[in-house]
This record gives structure tokens, sequence and C-alpha cells, in this order.
């Protein structure tokens, strides 16, 4: 907890008086001078000029008041993040979702999760690749959805598989492409491409670029996008072709969807959770994911 003495400057600052001050702290108004008269002969400054009918802060004062209020901030939502922390964590489910793919099937998942546990609350939070990786090693996230990518070389996180995703083309309904059920692997190396960037996972990318050279296939790379929501508007306006997983795609975001032939592209969807949880909760959640997606993979 901050001094005492600084929360009665705060005050004195803000309210302009002494007096205003005493009265929050449910004190003198003697008392509350005292302390900052303490708090002065600490730091060796004045903080106020006393000589007017109100406190004025000096020129050392504004800025003691300044850094002290970004403390006393700081400080604050330190107490919430550990309030919250103690409050909800031992009784929340967190999980972090890429997109598309959990947001179809995650419902039908907690229906069946939700008859054990009635009294967990659920925390959904939107991630991407990279993200989920760093949010499940501080512990912010209890299982997050992704492909394995990036959850390679993470000795301290339990990897699941759930789903093999089938890697396509996608590109607009104007490109010579469309109409057409498949394209050669080869035929990528004359496209303009739009990719997903660095950002949405490291070993991601570097998977992404090493197809392409088992493929034979120099890319064309003209844009990297941070989301599915931007790859598929930049292929949907024709500024290039796109690789993504079929699962994700619908018929609603307006491309033309091929298979690949003769690729090394392919990507598999799983869940990730620290190795070291102990909510007992948890685990169950990962056995009735496994089950769920054993079922549809039938």
């Amino acid at each position: 907890m901050l001094s005492r003495k600084i929360l009665f400057f705060i005050s004195v600052a803000e309210n302009g008086s002494f007096s205003s001050a005493a009265k929050k702290f449910y004190l003198s108004q003697s008392a509350v001078s005292q302390q900052i008269d303490l708090l002065e002969t600490e730091l060796g400054v004045k903080l106020f000029d006393r000589s007017k009918y109100r406190p004025v802060l000096t020129e050392a004062g504004k800025f003691y008041y300044k850094e002290c209020k970004k403390l006393y901030e700081q400080y604050e939502l330190l107490v919430k993040d550990v309030q919250n922390i103690g409050n909800k964590s031992q009784n929340t489910l967190r999980i972090g979702i890429t997109g598309p793919m959990e947001k179809r099937h995650l419902p039908y998942i907690l229906n069946i999760y939700k008859k054990k546990y009635k009294e967990i609350q659920i925390d959904v939070k939107k991630i991407n690749f990279q993200s989920g990786i760093s949010l499940l090693e501080e512990k912010k996230l209890d299982v997050a959805f992704g492909i394995t990518n990036d959850f390679r070389d993470k000795g301290e996180i339990e990897v699941v598989n759930l789903l093999k995703h089938k890697v396509c083309v996608i590109c607009s309904t104007e490109h010579p492409w469309a109409e057409r059920k498949s394209v050669d692997g080869a035929e990528i190396a004359n496209e303009p491409i739009i990719s997903f960037s660095k950002k949405m996972g490291n070993n991601f990318y570097f998977d992404f670029i090493e197809a392409f050279k088992k493929d034979g296939v120099t890319p064309h790379i003209v844009q990297e996008v941070d989301g599915l929501e931007e790859l598929l508007l930049a292929v949907r306006f024709n500024q290039g072709i796109g690789l993504t997983s079929r699962e994700v795609v619908s018929e609603e975001d307006g491309v033309w969807v091929l298979d690949i032939d003769n690729t090394h592209h392919h990507a598999d969807f799983c869940m990730g959770y620290l190795a070291g949880n102990n909510k007992p909760f948890v685990q169950d959640f990962v056995e009735a994911t496994k089950e769920y997606y054993r079922q549809i993979t039938l």
C-alpha cells in the first residue's frame, strides 16, 4: 500500500485544502498538515506554498503530484488484478480461441461440459497463435486453441491434437481460377499472395515459407495481414490469393475455395494447456473437447 503521507498529499492537492483532505480521512486538519510537513522534510523540498489563502503546489509539488498520481493509479490496478485473480480464477475456465473453428464447435463442447460444472464461469478471449502461447505461459489462460506449429518446443505446455486441417487456396470470384476445383502447388508460383504475418506466430510463418520451398516455389508475397478477416477481405478484393484452412472459410466470406494438389502445406488444429495447471476442471474440459472432436471425425 502507498504511504498514507502520499495519500494525504494527493488529497490536499486535488481538494485544494487541508480541511477537505482531513474530512476525507476522518482526521483533524492539524494531523494532515503534520503529515505533509513530515513528507516535505523527508523529501527536503516544499510541496505547497502556504502563504496564500489555500495551499498551492510549488513546481516541485506539481511534479511530485503527477508522479504520485501515476503510482496510485498503478497500485489501484494492481489491487484489482490481485482481487480478480483471487476471486475469479479458481472458479473460471479461461479459454483462448483463434476464430471460426472454435466459434462453430465450442458452444457444443461447453453445453456438454457445463452439465458437470454448472458453477464454473467461462471466460473466452480472442487470440492469435502467438498470443495464445504467451498467455498460457503467463497463466492468463487455462486452455488455448490453435495449430501445432507454435506449440512446438514448448515443453511446459501439453498439446492435444484435435483435427487435421485441409489447407486450401482462396481467391476472388473474379479470379481466373474461380470455378476450378483444385490447383497444383506449382501453379502458385506465378500468383500474388496475401500471407499471414509473423504476428500470427513465428513458427507458423516459418513453416508456411518452408512449405513453399519444399514445393519448389518462391512465393510472391505482396501483402501480409495479421488476421483471418483481413486475409479474406484482401482476397475478396482480388489483391491476391491466400492459403488457409478450408475449415475456417464459409460461403458468407464471398471467396472461391480450391484444393491444393502436390503440396507440403498443412495445419493441425490443436489445444494446449499448461502442464502445471492444477485447476481440477481444466483436465475435464480437455477430455470433453477430445471426445467431441473424436466423434465428429468418425
